[in-house]
Formats: structure tokens, C-alpha cells, sequence
């Protein structure tokens, strides 16, 4: 079973680092795969946690949920997050907002909260430095999400309420449930965390690159 993990997540890092090099190069061609890559991302993580303990799944489970319920709540208002649509790459959507998309919030947060206990285990600071971390993330994602028909603001770019809605959320998730999340595998947190960053900044260097040249 270890020997499975290990290639597991070899092969996330391939998928990762070919992803972010094929989107540059054939967006059409890879843009199916989001949601199967999201799929494997989870797997990937949640086989490395304990999952076979109640009080952590839950906690994971109810992560997701109130990360739909944003959604949910964002999309039909624009209140939490501003005025956006989800595009048609993150695969099929319930209410408007893709069914994926909540696994993406529990694993943000979850993994935000591991690497976040790399500094500190005090409740407060730990919810503190889990939510600067997830809006780090969000920031890097927003600037390339458009272009990969992710989600769409309105207005081009997200404001600045978009950003301190997901600082909140996360911010009252992590403290309600860190207390069962934090035992996790942090080191592979930490990878899943930088393959994330890698994959929207050179996607958004591309598109930087692109912009200064025309």
C-alpha cells in the first residue's frame, strides 16, 4: 500500500507539471481533464490522512459542504464573492456551481491548516495563518481562472470583498474544525499546496509573458 501511495503521487506531480505545460500549449486538448485531475488530486491526499477516523472525515465532509453553500450562496447573490458564473471545464454543476468545486474548498482548507501547523498549533493563529494561506492560493488562481473557463467575475477580475469572503470563510471553517484536521500529513500538504501554485503561476506567467510581448 505505501509503495502505491508513493507512485500515486508521482504521478500527481506528472499530471501537474504536464498539465501546466499543456494548457499553455493546447488548452482545448487538456481542459476535459480538470475534473479528473481535482479527482486525483483528493485521492491522492486523503489517502495520506486518516481518513479512518470519524471525527477527520466528518470535519472534511463538512468542509465541502460549506464551501458548496458559498458557492451556492455567492453565484445566485454575488454578495460573498462578487458578481461570477462558472464556466463548463470543472465538469457538472448542481444550483450552478460545480459539484468538484466543494472538494476543492475541503482540500484547500485542510491542506492550508496542515501547512499552516508548520508554524503554529495555537487555535487562533493557526485559523489565521490557514486563511492567509488559502487567499494567497485563491489570489494566484484567480489571475489565470478565466482564461481556463474555470470561473468568470463580471467585471473581469474579482474585487477586493472576494478575497476578504474567502479569508472569512476559511478563517471560522479552520477554527471550527481544525481541532480534527491538523493530524493529518502535513508533507503532503505541502507538496499538493506548491503543485497548485506551480500550476496557476506559470500559467499566469505564460499569459504575462504573452501580454509584454504583444
Amino acid at each position: 500500500m505505501s509503495l502505491f501511495k508513493k507512485y500515486l503521487l508521482y504521478f500527481l506531480i506528472l499530471v501537474y507539471v504536464s498539465g501546466a505545460i499543456g494548457f499553455i500549449i493546447k488548452p482545448d486538448f487538456f481542459s476535459p481533464f480538470t475534473p479528473f485531475t481535482l479527482l486525483l488530486t483528493g485521492l491522492v491526499f486523503l489517502i495520506h490522512q486518516p481518513i479512518n477516523k470519524l471525527n477527520y472525515s466528518l470535519s472534511f465532509i463538512a468542509l465541502a459542504l460549506i464551501g458548496f453553500v458559498a458557492e451556492v450562496i455567492g453565484v445566485k447573490t454575488g454578495f460573498v464573492f462578487g458578481d461570477y458564473f462558472y464556466g463548463e471545464t470543472l465538469g457538472y454543476k448542481l444550483l450552478g456551481v460545480p459539484l468538484l468545486i466543494s472538494i476543492n474548498w475541503a482540500l484547500l482548507i485542510n491542506i492550508s491548516i496542515l501547512v499552516a501547523s508548520y508554524v503554529s498549533t495555537k487555535p487562533f493563529l493557526l485559523a489565521i495563518l490557514s486563511s492567509a494561506i488559502i487567499t494567497s492560493v485563491d489570489l494566484v488562481m484567480e489571475q489565470s481562472a478565466s482564461q481556463l473557463d474555470f470561473w468568470h467575475f463580471t467585471t473581469g477580475l474579482p474585487g477586493i470583498h472576494n478575497y476578504v469572503g474567502w479569508f472569512i470563510i476559511s478563517f471560522f471553517a479552520s477554527l471550527l474544525l481544525q481541532k480534527n484536521l491538523v493530524v493529518g500529513n502535513k508533507k503532503i500538504a505541502l507538496i499538493i499546496l506548491l503543485l497548485q501554485v506551480f500550476f496557476f503561476g506559470l500559467i499566469y506567467m505564460n499569459k504575462l509573458f504573452n501580454f509584454v510581448l504583444s
